[in-house]
């Protein structure tokens, strides 16, 4: 297989002799199989941002994006939330100015850190991390919301890596968290994408596009050669993304411990309109997590908690209670606070002590 074009700087074109450096390897029968197991490792650097400028680079889409967003989800201000595969940050910084508390993650060194540089630029303390999807850095229980925007789930070569993404978003979010998938409409694009087109992207740049099914007809294979006309190709990158049924999509989110899975309408805009491959058709989906708390052990370095609970002051006169001492009805708050003490914090919470003066019960855990 040749080595395709895929680095954070595509090299500018250089002649040697009377010859120019090839940048691209001509026809090639067969896209699959030019596709690299980590493709998505080169492919989202300056160049990416001229090729998708057209809906991922641009500050309305993402504003009515969020809107979307917000609308489906009634996003509460409090919400803790990470935006998952978040590029060069569009959609973290669109919350945070809204006043959301967002942190994002992506595995390009090239976009976190133009989107680092956006934020400071703007004064948003925002925190972005370069990582991997599939063993994210964060604690378990941790946010109440994850983002998967701009169609970034299925890059990965099996249904079982992509299974492993959302076994870490069950791990990473909080009980009743809940995760927000952009994601293409597979039954739509099996049928209806183009095989071959180009456009221009900017004054001096234009792009031509082939894409064929897989062999097994799962995934979209992309081949992009991209060309600058004083400098020549600059580019010549070959990709796949896995095409989900709704179908697929719902089983396996159910697979990985969600529920409460809905589909959502999102209209793709464009300032081109031109070929919007994966992105001309798309579903919002949306999945709760019914679980418990995770235990000590497995939410990491999180201190157990203790705590104490004093009922009466037998020092303080209670026109209530003359003689200072408890009856039923308070022993009966007592069980309560205690279920739902054990029910927070489980064996670390204690039995109230009983046996002390009535005057002065306490609960401690």
């Amino acid at each position: 297989m040749t080595d395709d074009i895929q680095t954070d700087e595509p090299p500018d074109s250089r002649t040697k002799g009377k010859h120019r450096d090839r940048r691209t390897i001509g026809p090639v029968p067969n896209l699959e199989e030019y596709v690299k197991p980590d493709w998505w490792r080169g492919i989202f650097n300056r160049l990416y941002l001229k090729t998708d400028g057209d809906v991922v680079d641009d500050q309305h889409i993402t504003e009515s994006e969020i809107d979307r967003i917000v609308q489906v989800l009634n996003l509460q201000s409090d919400a803790k939330i990470l935006d998952l595969c978040c590029g060069q940050g569009r959609h973290t910084l669109e919350l945070m100015r809204r006043g959301y508390n967002a942190e994002g993650l992506d595995q390009s060194h090239y976009l976190i850190q133009r989107a680092r540089s956006t934020a400071k630029k703007e004064g948003l303390s925002v925190r972005f991390r370069e990582g991997d999807a599939r063993r994210l850095p964060y604690r378990t229980d941790t946010y109440d919301v994850v983002l998967v925007l701009g169609n970034s789930f299925g890059y990965f070569d099996s249904v079982e890596e992509d299974l492993r993404i959302l076994t870490e978003l069950r791990r990473i979010l909080k009980p009743w968290g809940r995760v927000l998938l952009d994601v293409a409409d597979g039954d739509y694009l099996k049928e209806h994408f183009q095989a071959r087109s180009w456009e221009w992207i900017d004054d001096a740049m234009f792009v031509c596009r082939e894409r064929s099914l897989s062999l097994d007809e799962q995934r979209l294979i992309s081949r992009e050669v991209i060309t600058d006309v004083e400098k020549g190709v600059v580019a010549d990158q070959f990709y796949a993304e896995r095409l989900y049924t709704p179908e697929a999509l719902r089983r396996l989110l159910e697979k990985a411990g969600f529920s409460g899975i809905t589909f959502h309408k999102i209209d793709t805009e464009s300032q081109r309109n031109q070929d919007l491959g994966m992105m001309e058709r798309r579903h919002i989906v949306t999945a709760v997590l019914k679980k418990e708390w995770s235990t000590t052990k497995t939410r990491g370095q999180e201190r157990a908690k203790h705590v104490a609970v004093m009922l009466g002051d037998p020092a303080k006169p209670d026109a209530l209670k003359p003689s200072c001492t408890f009856d039923d009805d308070d022993f009966y708050t007592i069980d309560q606070m205690n279920a739902a003490s054990r029910k927070r914090w489980g064996s670390r919470c204690l039995t109230p002590a009983l046996s002390l003066p009535a005057t002065a019960p306490t609960m401690s855990g």
